[in-house]
């Protein structure tokens, strides 16, 4: 029998699935492209100017941390929670961002060409100059509260 679980990781420990890097501060401009950290905690940490195109972060939490100019290129984030988060110019370019969760979030130029955020909740984040051109918003909630309509890519019909 598998029982899973959160799995106590020090900062200085090698991503994988399911750790706890919550409260922790690491150097900017990292390249962790392809990191494999789904289910994991990554709450109230610094990922400043961090590379994780390609990741795999589905169910992952990134709530309340600062990944200011990071790159999340073509990366999974899957039902993530980023509320709250400092995502500021950072780019999720084709990247698959269903039903994550955006409440608060400071967006402000942040670049999600092409990806699918289908059901996330943008309720109260920052999206100025955010571009969203060609992405997947059909019943995503708008900065608004309101739901997005069918057929809204690139923006948020109503």
């Amino acid at each position: 029998m598998l029982v899973s679980g959160s799995v106590n990781a020090g900062c200085d420990d090698a991503p994988n699935d399911g750790v706890d890097y919550s409260n922790c501060q690491f150097s900017e401009g990292q390249d962790l492209s392809r990191a494999y950290i789904p289910n994991s905690n990554l709450s109230f940490i610094s990922f400043i100017k961090v590379i994780l195109d390609k990741s795999i972060m589905m169910n992952s939490i990134l709530a309340n941390g600062n990944f200011a100019e990071s790159s999340f290129f073509r990366a999974n984030l899957y039902e993530a929670n980023l509320e709250g988060g400092n995502f500021e110019k950072a780019n999720f370019t084709s990247a698959n961002l269903t039903r994550s969760n955006f409440k608060g979030a400071s967006l402000i130029e942040a670049t999600f060409k092409d990806s699918n955020l289908f059901e996330s909740d943008f309720t109260g984040a920052n999206i100025i100059n955010a571009n969203f051109e060609g992405a997947n918003l059909n019943n995503a909630i708008w900065t608004d509260g309101k739901k997005c309509s069918l057929g809204s890519i690139g923006e948020c019909k109503k």
